[in-house]
């Protein structure tokens, strides 16, 4: 297919943004934007240009010798090795950065040199934990703007759940397996690394007959639009804007076509820097020393060519897993089959739907050994009372009695008032198994208020874990101005829990933050929150992002035994609980 205008356009802004952040030349950078708008403005395609002998590239305004030669090269391959040379020498994440309205390309160079910014997550914890405003020529209006310039990106929708996306995935690739001749189909990119948000998917296929496979999938009924139909290659539109392309490679390269195409791109530039220094070349097609395969077939094997083990999809960030793995460190990632139980959990006594013994019965038949009912208090909406909290509790222990085959805990998810102190008296709380503690009110505290509410919370010797900790909705509702690295600390200190909440729409804490309280040593509980009996299926989905982060099944607390886990509920002043 013909590369479009747009698209070399595309390269050139790219190119001077690069070279913007490098500190170039500002008459080169220049050069490179004004040959964007001239390409972009065309009325006339730029292959018909190059083709008609007539005509010439470098007579077109403002482009001259040097650029016409970069336009055929684009023209002729779909890119070019300056902006892939350029791209290299940075985070790749940096041009995703510059996109936030109030960044640019010499922002995010200072944002990159002061505080390693190299992609929105980073950019979007820096700018929560008030760490931008103190550079020079920012400030905290720069800073809030920041922020919401992240979330307008990340959060409005223009990329979709990956509970949603795995629906349509689950759809999309039975509908495949029909294809005669399908020998191995997987699903790639974001959607395999279990990132928490897919933009699009890929999709790669072996078959026997490649046109057969294309014609299949651009006739699949939820198509709204094909964007691109090739004899190996197609892209489609399916559903609610959801972007699909399937890819059809040889049984030769399947593996080194699924490493490459499931990423991330930082993880695969660094896996090509090392090949690159045993002397061997790694590409979608496979590890080559020369013009020889040596491995491709599977991505074991492109691994171990590069002397690795290989490595789960959900680590490939480039965030240390490549040296974890040299060093034989990698972690045993926690398994859904590890979770022996859940520790949050409400019923039709607050705002769930199901009554106390379906939600018990459910957890029963999911094979847990244990399950904590904890509705909401008296300061939410609809909560408890002290009275009726008591109340609960004994109905607990009743319903508890009443079924040997799992454990009831007496549980309450108790709110954060705004000094830090919570909305249940110490002598009620002592009495339950487990408490939880949450913000649900006043959330637009500023940062240095909203953090010393919550670390008051951990603190306190009653809390035994913090709920959903920064308040957040992916694509709806932005985190609590909280400095996430304080809370950690003050976990770590007090040994308070940290929730990851399965919720799809939250996953909160991020892969991120799980990283760092494995590295502090704080626990977490990977909690549905199911406000109804099918809510505990979620669990599945706190997995995912708990395997991005690193989790191992000794980092989470409903790993454990029923037994060990009464013995980490006593962690509190014994002489508190009962």
């Amino acid at each position: 297919m013909a590369v479009e205008n747009i698209e070399v356009a595309r390269i050139f802004d790219e190119v001077a943004d690069l070279l913007e952040i490098t500190g170039a030349n500002f008459y080169r950078v220049r050069a490179y934007r004004n040959a964007a708008r001239v390409v972009r403005d065309l009325s006339t395609p730029l292959h018909t240009i190059a083709a008609d002998p007539d005509t010439k590239l470098e007579d077109l305004p403002g482009v001259g010798e040097d650029l016409s030669g970069k336009i055929q090269t684009i023209l002729d391959t779909g890119d070019l090795p300056l902006r892939r040379d350029l791209e290299g020498q940075l985070p790749t994440g940096l041009l995703e950065v510059i996109r936030v309205a109030g960044v640019g390309p010499r922002k995010a160079h200072t944002l990159f040199l002061e505080l390693g910014v190299s992609d929105l997550e980073s950019l979007g914890e820096a700018a929560r934990q008030g760490k931008i405003q103190g550079l020079k020529g920012f400030g905290p209006k720069t800073e809030a703007n920041i922020l919401e310039g992240v979330f307008a990106i990340k959060g409005l929708g223009r990329r979709m759940l990956w509970s949603e996306a795995e629906a349509w995935a689950e759809k999309i690739l039975e509908y495949m397996r029909g294809l005669p001749g399908l020998r191995r189909i997987e699903a790639a990119g974001s959607f395999r690394r279990l990132m928490e948000t897919v933009g699009d998917l890929d999709i790669l296929v072996t078959c026997d007959d490649p046109g057969a496979a294309m014609d299949r999938f651009v006739s699949y009924p939820d198509v709204t639009r094909v964007i691109a139909r090739g004899p190996t290659k197609s892209s489609v539109v399916i559903g609610p804007a959801l972007q699909v392309d399937v890819r059809v490679v040889d049984d030769a390269s399947f593996g080194a076509a699924l490493q490459y195409f499931t990423g991330s791109k930082a993880h695969s530039v660094a896996l090509r820097g090392k090949a690159i220094r045993k002397g061997l070349k790694l590409n979608e097609y496979g590890v080559f020393r020369d013009d020889e395969r040596i491995a491709g077939k599977t991505e074991e094997e492109v691994y171990a060519a590069l002397d690795l083990p290989w490595i789960p999809p959900e680590l490939r960030e480039n965030r240390g897993e490549i040296r974890l793995a040299l060093e034989g460190r990698l972690p045993v990632l926690v398994r859904l089959e590890d979770i022996r139980g859940d520790l949050h959990a409400h019923t039709d006594a607050t705002d769930g739907r199901d009554t106390m013994a379906a939600m018990v019965d459910a957890a029963r038949r999911r094979g847990y050994s244990f399950v904590a009912i904890t509705d909401h208090t008296r300061r939410v909406e609809g909560g408890l009372d002290q009275r009726r909290l008591l109340e609960r509790w004994a109905e607990v222990d009743r319903l508890d009695e009443s079924n040997p085959a799992i454990h009831v805990l007496r549980g309450a998810e108790v709110d954060i008032l705004d000094d830090g102190a919570l909305d249940v008296d110490d002598e009620v709380l002592a009495k339950a198994d487990l408490v939880i503690a949450a913000v649900h009110s006043n959330v637009d505290m500023p940062r240095p208020r909203m953090t010393r509410r919550i670390v008051r919370a951990v603190e306190n010797p009653l809390v035994h874990c913090l709920a959903h900790p920064t308040g957040r909705k992916i694509n709806s509702k932005p985190p609590y101005q909280v400095n996430m690295d304080d809370v950690i600390v003050a976990a770590a200190r007090s040994g308070t829990w940290l929730e990851l909440n399965c919720s799809p729409d939250r996953l909160d804490i991020d892969d991120l933050d799980c990283a760092s309280a494995r590295q502090h040593g704080v626990k977490v509980s990977i909690a549905s929150d199911a406000h109804h009996a099918g809510g505990l299926e979620f669990m599945r989905y706190g997995i995912n992002q708990a395997r991005r982060g690193g989790l191992e099944k000794s980092d989470v607390v409903n790993t454990m035994t029923f037994r060990s886990l009464k013995t980490a509920l006593r962690r509190a002043d014994s002489a508190l609980k009962r």
